[in-house]
């Protein structure tokens, strides 16, 4: 079982990425091709391999310093390229008679030549990495089984960055910064912190398609015990004080206990409830009691708005996160290492949140979070100098530890999101790969899509799709810009079938959101289907598109608003068995009537996350 550390406190990341140790070290690296010269034999000018003393962002420097260990004399920064050169490649200058400057900067043989194809491959036969010394920086190494010169081989990668691996002969990030599958995160993470499910296009801990292990919930990528009978739900249904063990912060005895909080009629095993502190009142929620895991617990303030949380915060550690991050408390610089030391920034808790005391009070209570847009990412670059006070080195280390985490990405972000506590608030924990943002959790709400096109329909992978094809294209994209900004994948074919129905063609249309999805009332004449149930029901059209409305648009028009992935239903349900959501008539699927013979509650009130853990025990298929 983790540790619920692991899941709730902040400062102890055990969910970050994973990295490789470092490359660096001085004297280490061969030609790439398995032998090293004898001792007493003097290396040739332009093709000793041997490295300096000191550190080598060959292709990411950005002075002379971060190019002392680079091989074959490449200890100058080309500031303008942010490569390491041997020489001049304007003047010349630099090389050791019998050896010329190439236009790259590197001293190679005089005379020697690397004539390319149009997509710029060299046309050269080599046999070892001196026979590539006149070719583009990407094709220095000697893949001596085809004897083609390019940037790197599974033994040498000298030339690639730190982040980076060798694939096909090519230096290819070892993360993606964007995914599709599962197997596109192979290489992300290392063990015990591994990165390997593609979710929301996010290389992270777990996604649909690769659950966590028993017992925890997959939350915006990460791997979480959850608040509530299946975890995970803001809410924190219950039926039981059981339930509610994750709440809170159990590992925290000052915390206090949490139980399950259910209406003062409601007394029997299946009556629903809601998580919530152990607590008479309002009284009970001082500064001296913490009700957020740590470390957001540090500080408790009561509210009535959001102005009562003006300057409320915490200090947040910034250097523990990067020491889970490099998976070490030093950056090792080839030839001496460096500790990495706290750096300290202030995190908001700005935000004032309902809290449920007991069934009829409620607090306030200023927290990190409602939604993930709460939480801002933190700048790294900022607490550099912190991070390395007092060390002479602290520039090295800096530039090395940046080309390690993020190679040459210009952004340099630790990213967060709102992981659900109970009772409406959250806390800000880590993204799941905290070098990148968390998906579609991300940013939700803000649509997307202004640079996509219409050529090919919503169901049909391929590239992005622009927001104004169609009313599914607008309803996907803005839960997922994703899909109006890079590609629209699989993930994105999924979304539209189940956000979508049978509404979700590639163009027409020009409803503010799906038939099938609850909303803003919509516009007579913007479908059919609309203009059907309005005329039955006016609410729908002059109020609000709920779940009513729903029900009449897939009774009246044939829509199929459930997605068609959960467990076998008769297209009558208004939502998913497997998602919650307003309650279900009992006739509508057999799945439906199971659960509801089984808890009224789910067709009387509301089909909440007991409710859907019923659906997946008696019909299957929810995982």
């Amino acid at each position: 079982m983790l540790s619920a550390k692991k899941i709730q406190a902040v400062a102890a990341v055990a969910i970050g990425l994973g990295v490789a140790p470092l490359m660096l070290f001085a004297g280490c690296a061969t030609d790439g091709g398995g032998e090293v010269a004898p001792e007493e034999s003097e290396p040739v000018p332009g093709t000793e391999t041997e490295t300096g003393e000191g550190i080598c962002l060959m292709n990411n420097c950005t002075d002379d310093e971060q190019c002392a260990g680079c091989a074959d004399d490449r200890n100058t920064c080309l500031p303008d390229e942010n490569r390491c050169v041997a020489c001049n490649p304007v003047t010349g200058q630099g090389c050791e008679p019998g050896f010329a400057c190439s236009p790259f900067g590197i001293c190679a043989p005089e005379g020697q030549i690397c004539p390319t194809d149009d997509h710029g491959t060299p046309q050269v036969t080599c046999s070892e990495n001196a026979d590539c010394l006149a070719c583009s920086p990407m094709h220095q190494v000697c893949d001596t089984a085809t004897g083609q010169c390019q940037a790197c081989t599974g033994t040498n990668t000298q030339h690639c960055l730190a982040s980076d691996i060798c694939v096909d002969g090519s230096c290819s990030p070892k993360c993606p910064s964007s995914c599709t599958v599962d197997n596109d995160c192979g290489q992300c993470g290392a063990p015990g912190n591994e990165a390997h499910a593609c979710n929301a296009h996010v290389c992270s801990e777990c996604s649909d398609t690769w659950p966590c292990e028993a017992g925890l919930e997959c939350v915006a990528g990460s791997c979480v015990p959850g608040c509530g009978a299946t975890g995970g739900q803001t809410s924190g249904s219950c039926l039981s004080d059981e339930d509610c063990a994750f709440c809170g912060d159990p590992d925290d005895p000052t915390s206090g206990s949490w139980d399950c909080k259910k209406p003062v009629n409601a007394n029997g095993p299946n009556d629903h409830g809601t998580c919530g502190p152990v607590a008479a009142g309002c009284s009970d929620l001082g500064t001296s009691v913490a009700v957020l895991p740590e470390p957001w617990s540090d500080y408790t303030n009561l509210c009535s708005s959001d102005n009562d949380c003006a300057g409320v915060g915490i200090q947040l550690d910034v250097g523990e996160l990067v020491k889970d991050l490099v998976g070490s408390d030093q950056i090792d610089l080839g030839f001496t290492k460096v500790d990495i030391q706290s750096a300290t920034v202030s995190y908001d808790m700005s935000t004032c949140a309902d809290v449920d005391i007991t069934a009829d009070i409620s607090c306030g209570v200023c927290v990190p979070c409602k939604v993930d847009n709460d939480c801002q990412p933190i700048a790294v670059d900022p607490v550099i100098n912190d991070m390395f006070a007092g060390e002479p080195l602290a520039q090295i280390a800096g530039a090395l530890l940046i080309n390690l985490l993020y190679g040459n990405e210009s952004e340099h972000n630790l990213n967060f999101y709102c992981q659900p506590v109970a009772a409406g608030y959250g806390v800000c924990a880590p993204c799941s790969n905290p070098l990148q943002a968390c998906g579609s959790n991300q940013g939700i709400g803000s649509g997307g899509g202004s640079g996509g096109s219409c050529d090919h329909d919503t169901s049909t992978t391929g590239g992005p799709l622009n927001s104004s094809c169609s009313t599914c294209a607008a309803t996907v994209c803005q839960s997922d810009s994703y899909c109006c900004d890079v590609a629209w994948d699989s993930v994105c074919v999924g979304a539209a079938a189940q956000l979508c129905g049978s509404s979700g063609g590639g163009g027409g249309g020009s409803c503010s959101h799906s038939e099938c999805t609850e909303g803003a009332a919509l516009t007579t004449g913007c479908s059919s289907c609309v203009d059907t149930v309005c005329g039955a029901d006016p609410f729908c059209c002059n109020n609000n598109w709920d779940g009513i409305c729903v029900q009449k648009a897939e009774d009246m028009c044939g829509n199929t608003c459930n997605g068609g992935s959960n467990p076998p239903v008769q297209n009558g349900c208004v939502h998913p068995e497997c998602s919650t959501g307003v309650k279900l008539d009992p006739s509508c699927s057999s799945c439906a009537t199971s659960v509801c013979n089984a808890d009224s509650y789910c067709c009387d009130v509301t089909w909440d996350s007991i409710c859907v853990d019923a659906a997946n025990t008696l019909c299957g298929g929810c995982n």
